[in-house]
């Protein structure tokens, strides 16, 4: 009977190891990626342009908007300004800030980030003249 538990434990804990050493480069590449930022909370050309600005000039300035999911209150504007972006107007639920690629990665971590999007320019020029036609 003892050779029969020394056996079941040496048997499953080769099991047990083969387990963890399949798993854990699985772990350690989820673990990583998802501690650098969160991709799927930012618009397409968000995205893109970090990942240009990452090669040439990651200290270049982006302007871009945010939704969280509540009314913005001054906690959460200290922890905007906590990841070294620095935030421009806020209306309810929706702010426009202005960052580099890092501290617009570490936007995207916190909790109360739903979206992201990179600023677009408005032509008040056609605009205008829309209105006047």
């Amino acid at each position: 009977m003892q050779h029969f538990n020394n056996s079941f434990i040496f048997i499953a804990s080769i099991i047990a190891l083969t387990l963890l050493l399949l798993c854990s480069p699985f772990i350690v590449i989820g673990c990583s990626s998802s501690a650098e930022y969160i991709p799927e909370k930012m618009d397409t050309p968000l995205q893109q342009r970090i990942r240009q600005l990452e090669k040439e000039d990651p200290n270049a300035i982006i302007q871009f908007a945010g939704k969280t999911n509540r009314s913005i209150n001054e906690d959460m504007i200290a922890k905007l300004k906590s990841t070294g972006i620095t935030t421009e107007s806020k209306i309810e639920d929706i702010f426009t800030a202005s960052g580099n690629v890092e501290s617009i990665k570490k936007v995207s971590l916190l909790d109360f980030i739903v979206f992201l999007e990179i600023a677009k320019e408005l032509d008040i020029k056609q605009k205008l003249q829309k209105e006047l036609k």
